[in-house]
């Protein structure tokens, strides 16, 4: 991909997630945000007695899951890295984690995905929701899910929610436009890809459903269809 399109990619991008936050209340009925997605909160019993928590959120957004995580858990020590390329996002994040009473759980880091290093034994739990295919390229996405593989401690989860085989159409006139998405696999390589990348590890959860969004592009309204993989699998 050339610099030229990942900067128009993240500028689409960035243009329509702060048209979202901006319009968008967290947990406030009658928007997108308005709950945690359903597979973290299912990942939420598979952690319970834990003395203590150190989890890693990819593209936390104004922390919409990782809030959630840091109030079930927020009677032990429980801190969460929370990893945004927008700085819009990681305000919001603290002003929402301080009005739902969590704020000493958040570390906010403004940061694209690819340049943000995770350690090795890290972390008990690493999530990412719709979040990957926005790393810079293909090359640094497989770097990326690696690291995360040796981020996670023994018994950690991995909780991965990727767009695959995406399109996207101007809504009024059906036209096809470019798929504003840095990495953009096809359905069955990423399958390919993430169960060779964790082969040992317990899988959780693997699905596929096809979903469509109506995105905000600029001037214009995107019919987004995407074949949504989810992948949750413990060490």
């Amino acid at each position: 991909m050339t610099d030229g399109r990942l900067k128009q990619i993240r500028e689409s991008e960035k243009q329509s997630h702060i048209e979202i936050y901006s319009n968008s209340g967290l947990y406030k009925e009658g928007s997108w945000l308005r709950k945690p997605i359903k597979t973290v909160l299912e990942i939420i019993p598979h952690l319970a007695g834990a003395s203590r928590l150190n989890v890693l959120d990819l593209g936390c957004g104004v922390g919409r899951n990782c809030i959630a995580i840091a109030q079930s858990f927020k009677n032990i020590p429980c801190k969460i890295d929370c990893v945004d390329i927008l700085e819009l996002a990681i305000k919001k994040l603290y002003d929402n984690a301080e009005e739902l009473g969590v704020a000493s759980c958040i570390n906010g880091i403004v940061a694209p995905i690819e340049n943000y290093s995770i350690k090795e034994n890290e972390y008990d739990l690493i999530i990412a929701v719709s979040a990957l295919e926005h790393i810079d390229s293909e090359e640094s996405f497989l770097t990326k899910l690696s690291e995360i593989k040796n981020g996670i401690r023994s018994n950690g989860i991995v909780c991965l929610v990727i767009n695959s085989d995406i399109t996207e159409n101007e809504k009024s006139t059906g036209k096809e436009i470019p798929a504003q998405f840095e990495v953009n696999l096809p359905t069955k390589k990423l399958q390919t890809i993430l169960e060779n990348t964790f082969s040992g590890f317990e899988i959780i959860k693997t699905t596929v459903s096809e979903q469509q969004y109506d995105i905000p592009r600029g001037d214009i309204v995107s019919d987004l269809k995407t074949k949504v993989v989810t992948f949750v699998a413990r060490k």
